[in-house]
Parts: C-alpha cells; sequence; structure tokens
C-alpha cells in the first residue's frame, strides 16, 4: 500500500495517539490494531486506525483487556457486547464505591484526634467495612 496524503508512518501515529511506537506494535501483535504494509514492509496507519487507537484507549481506561477488545472487535453480537459492557460497569461501579469509601476514610484521618489509629472507634469500623 503506497503512502497516502492522510497515511501515516508508525512514528507519526504514535505521536498523535501520544504513545510509544512500542505499543502500537503490542496492538499489532495481540491483534487490535493491525495496520497494512507498504511495500518496503512499513506499517501504515490512515484515519480508521487513528480512530481505532483511540478507541482502544478508552477501553482501557473502561477496563477492557486487550484480549477483549480483541474479541470486542471480532464479535457482531450486540448481546455479547452489551453483557461485556455491563460488566465492566459494575466493576467501575464498585470501585467507584470503593475509592468513595476510601476519601471517606482519609478525610477522617484527617480530623481524627485519637493518638493512634486503631484506637479511634470509627476508624476501626471503616476498616470493618472494607472487608465486608
Amino acid at each position: 500500500m503506497p503512502k497516502t496524503a492522510g497515511s501515516r508512518r508508525i512514528g507519526d501515529a504514535a505521536a498523535e495517539l501520544g504513545v510509544a511506537t512500542h505499543v502500537l506494535r503490542h496492538w499489532e501483535d495481540v491483534g487490535v490494531l493491525v495496520p497494512p504494509r507498504a511495500p518496503g514492509g512499513q506499517r501504515i496507519y490512515d484515519g480508521e486506525l487513528i480512530v481505532r487507537g483511540r478507541l482502544i484507549q478508552l477501553l482501557q481506561r473502561s477496563g477492557l483487556s486487550l484480549a477483549e477488545m480483541k474479541d470486542l472487535f471480532a464479535t457482531r453480537s450486540h448481546t455479547r457486547r452489551v453483557a461485556l459492557f455491563a460488566d465492566k460497569q459494575a466493576e467501575l461501579r464498585a470501585r467507584v464505591d470503593d475509592l468513595t469509601r476510601t476519601i471517606d476514610f482519609l478525610a477522617h484521618v484527617l480530623r481524627c484526634t485519637h493518638p493512634i489509629v486503631d484506637e479511634c472507634p470509627d476508624c476501626v469500623e471503616f476498616s470493618q467495612a472494607s472487608q465486608r
């Protein structure tokens, strides 16, 4: 595939996505972002692959693994996609809940007057609640 006006080589694509070139090579090895090659063997990234790269980054921030993304990109099943995203949403909500409890605990510790944290009944309550 000859280089066209809208195409980029790996270094330019990596810079545009804000990642190192080895990240794009890894995504290619995993099979989530596979660019065509120019006759000389260089990877050529077009605008569509850059969009997919941004989607990969968003999905990573959402907690999806590259293996899950590969499956997601390969599936045509709406039901499977919905189930995957519902599971990830539940995981994220649980993480947010955990972080909220942690923030509440830290806020309490900042105003706690007990000299030792484990002497404070509220701190003990936070630690017991975190085990549930």
